[in-house]
């Protein structure tokens, strides 16, 4: 090709239009990988950057609910707009199902948009991240508890044997607040179903009264 047919992007009658379609296929998936990989490290910088910020700034909210953790989240991160794109596809829901579901199936042009999409899709439906101030380690919580610490173990031992954070911490004096307690709202929920039970009549008061000391032991 000459120079005036090259700047002009002007092919040779010769060519061969499916094989340059195809190339010209490969060339834009190749561009687009390497695009991708090369502001990975920026993006996961600047996602790992928000969502610890996010995490430290939790304690601003009355409760753990959308309505209070969505202005926390927003004010990080502002109106970010992602580079998505989204199709509705049918699937199986597991492997031997033999009935299809419609899913959703989202394409992302960079990590970033990956990663908050999946961060706001979470607070959505009442999942957030939290820091364990005991092990260090994040993890997921999935209520609108103030549980402090995580169901780890601690990098502690006591006694040479392992601890779970929250013993340590129960150890250190520095017990979560009742409310935190993952174990309450089990207990609550326990109590009130036996209570339940007893007005129906389907139990007796001293089976009940039984049922309810060892669901306060346990």
């Amino acid at each position: 090709m000459g120079i005036n047919e090259s700047a002009l992007d002007l092919l040779p009658i010769e060519v061969d239009k499916v094989q340059q379609k195809t190339a010209d296929s490969l060339l834009d998936d190749m561009m687009t990988t390497l695009t991708f990989y090369d502001r990975i490290s920026n993006d996961m910088r600047e996602a790992f950057e928000g969502l610890t910020e996010f995490c430290h700034r939790l304690d601003e909210a009355e409760r753990f609910d959308e309505p209070h953790l969505l202005p926390i989240a927003l004010d990080i991160f502002g109106n970010e707009i992602l580079d998505t794109a989204s199709e509705y596809v049918a699937m199986r829901k597991t492997a031997k199902s033999k009935t299809l579901v419609t899913a959703r199936r989202i394409y992302f042009d960079n990590y970033y948009s990956f990663v908050l999409t999946d961060f706001f899709e979470g607070l959505h439906y009442g999942h957030y991240p939290r820091r364990c101030p005991i092990c260090k380690r994040y993890f997921l919580m999935t209520s609108v508890r103030r549980q402090v610490y995580c169901n780890g173990t601690a990098p502690y031992t006591l006694k040479g044997k392992s601890i779970t954070c929250r013993k340590y911490a129960a150890r250190m004096k520095e017990k979560e607040l009742s409310e935190g307690n993952p174990i309450n709202p089990v207990y609550k929920s326990r109590c009130s179903a036996i209570r339940v039970e007893q007005k129906r009549s389907t139990i007796t008061a001293e089976f009940a009264a039984m049922a309810l000391k060892v669901a306060k032991e346990y």
